[in-house]
């Protein structure tokens, strides 16, 4: 009882601890980093209760034109829109508690490897302020990591109770969290042999019985997931990459030292790390930790079996970051390898107050001057996610010569009406990338710049040489053509862009518009009625409903 009221003590502090610093993010706006097209975008799609089973059978976003498959993280935003819609404050409480929960589940798995209780609560307490891990709780689709954490500790868990107590309620509980982890995020795949590592490091028996059984639950999980995966989302080939992988080694060894560096000493945590090239102090600090890891393995400090199970954690766990075409990359992406640090963190802290018992008095005041530290530059870093304005300013400020980069700040300018600087930014993204997106941005610009003709061309260039979706292009030749008072034309791509998109609330309004404009109140109507079924209390479709009865029944009194 003791024990359980010290928990929920420690439970307590690391909730508000981490609410006291990012707490004030409940009242950012997105960023417009993905959770335009997670969110915003589609909240009419994602709030209907009756559309999750297509979340299994699409990639995250929406669409078979991408890579990426996680029903469950789309899951979790349909859960937040149920409740306020698009409104952002659900979607950052429910990313704090994401964060608190994956934190104390780290805490909860150590405990379990009998690591010092005291010790590992000081070193979950200040990787739960470390300004590396703010993007974790402040960019809203970020939580597709601390989800993943979640349910691979919860998975790992209900291992080594059923290792140690060999109940199928066991078998059954880490199986099910594992599942729902690689649903979350295709890292959980690579993690499977860890399984079987980590039974060997700590000492616990995989009987033939046992290996059978994970064997018949494993097999047709594995099969249902590549299915569904295979319907859902492009093929990625990973032969490509693995080819190849001689063009990225310099580049992986760059970001792993970066992230160690960041991880080491938190001076300034980037919102984007792209083409990442390790200066000196990066250089000195991973030098001094290859050091300390090697004093670790040949003083015998800790168990060497340990160390490698913990390297071998923290190489699986960053891998998946490096299957990727590009070199940029987010801090997020660093939480669920860090558990391997807070092991060895906690290891070595023990080994070190068991050798010297005076040095426990300066370790709390350490803990205390680095709580406060990084509690503050946690505080502060949240800042740069506060809107979509913000962020990518401190996006461009970070990666210059990244191309998402320049098209972010570059929509700023476009939103602000600076389309001359807007402009710039967009052909020097191409320059970066040719990208037929930002062929479209760039004919968006000229189209703002009423150079109509100039416009028409780009966007139509676009549309003969993209094959799949091309909604955005239908609904940004529809207003062109309604601009240019062409109204059968603007009709015709604006249905187009409704069809591949109906859930869309922009191409739902912009039909509606056509519709109006044709003399087709009834159908317009009708538009407005299927959002208002998404949104009750909307008083602006309320307006057009009533506005465009009286229309029609005016219209109809005429052809009487």
């Amino acid at each position: 009882m003791k024990i359980l009221k010290k928990e929920i003590i420690f439970l307590i502090f690391l909730t508000v601890s981490v609410f006291a610093v990012y707490g004030k993010s409940i009242f950012f706006n997105f960023v417009d980093l993905d959770d335009d097209i997670l969110i915003t975008s589609n909240i009419n799609y994602i709030s209907n209760i009756h559309n999750v089973p297509k979340f299994f059978i699409t990639s995250c976003y929406y669409s078979d034109q991408y890579l990426y498959y996680r029903p469950v993280l789309n899951i979790s935003f349909a859960i937040d829109a149920m409740i306020l819609r698009a409104d952002p404050k659900i979607y950052h409480f429910t990313n704090i508690i994401l964060f608190i929960l994956s934190i104390y589940l780290f805490y909860l798995f150590l405990l379990k490897l009998n690591i010092d209780r005291t010790i590992l609560k000081f070193v979950c307490l200040l990787t739960a302020v470390h300004p590396i891990f703010a993007s974790c709780v402040v960019w809203v689709p970020a939580r597709n990591d601390t989800l993943l954490v979640v349910f691979i500790m919860l998975s790992f868990i209900n291992f080594i109770n059923f290792l140690e107590q060999n109940k199928i309620r066991y078998l059954f509980f880490y199986s099910l969290f594992f599942t729902v982890a690689l649903f979350t995020k295709e890292t959980a795949l690579i993690l499977l042999p860890v399984y079987v590592l980590f039974a060997y490091v700590f000492n616990y028996k995989i009987t033939k019985k046992s290996f059978a059984a994970n064997i018949v639950i494993f097999v047709p999980v594995l099969f249902i997931y590549f299915v569904l995966r295979k319907i859902s989302v492009v093929n990625f080939c990973i032969l490509k990459y693995l080819t190849n992988c001689h063009e990225y080694i310099l580049n992986i060894l760059n970001i792993t030292a970066t992230y160690i560096g960041k991880f080491v000493i938190a001076d300034y945590i980037p919102v984007m790390l792209y083409n990442v090239r390790a200066d000196i102090v990066t250089v000195l600090i991973n030098a001094v930790v290859l050091v300390f890891l090697a004093v670790l393995i040949f003083k015998k400090i800790i168990d060497k079996k340990i160390i490698i199970f913990s390297l071998t954690w923290f190489i699986v766990c960053l891998l998946p970051t490096f299957l990727q075409f590009e070199n940029v990359f987010l801090p997020h992406r660093f939480i669920l390898p860090s558990l391997a640090i807070i092991l060895l963190v906690s290891k070595f802290v023990k080994f070190f107050v068991d050798k010297y018992p005076v040095s426990k008095k300066y370790l709390y005041v350490l803990f205390f001057v680095l709580f406060a530290t990084f509690s503050y530059s946690s505080y502060m870093q949240a800042d740069k996610y506060k809107n979509s304005d913000v962020f990518w300013v401190n996006a461009y400020v970070d990666a210059p010569e990244y191309h998402a980069a320049c098209a972010g700040l570059a929509k700023i300018y476009m939103k602000i009406g600076q389309t001359d600087k807007a402009e710039n930014l967009i052909r020097k993204a191409l320059n970066y990338k040719f990208s037929y997106r930002y062929l479209i941005a760039l004919a968006d610009i000229l189209f703002m710049e009423n150079d109509i003709d100039e416009a028409e061309k780009l966007y139509l260039q676009v549309l003969d040489n993209i094959k799949g979706s091309n909604e955005i292009i239908y609904r940004a030749l529809s207003e062109l053509y309604y601009r240019k008072k062409d109204f059968s034309k603007a009709t015709e791509y604006a249905q187009k862009a409704y069809d591949l998109l109906p859930y869309n609330i922009d191409y739902s309004k912009n039909l509606a518009k056509m519709y109006e404009i044709n003399g087709e109140y009834l159908k317009a109507a009708n538009l407005y009625m299927g959002l208002l079924e998404f949104d009750k209390d909307n008083g602006e479709y309320k307006r057009k409903i009533n506005f465009l009865h009286t229309k029609t029944d005016n219209k109809e009194n005429i052809n009487e």
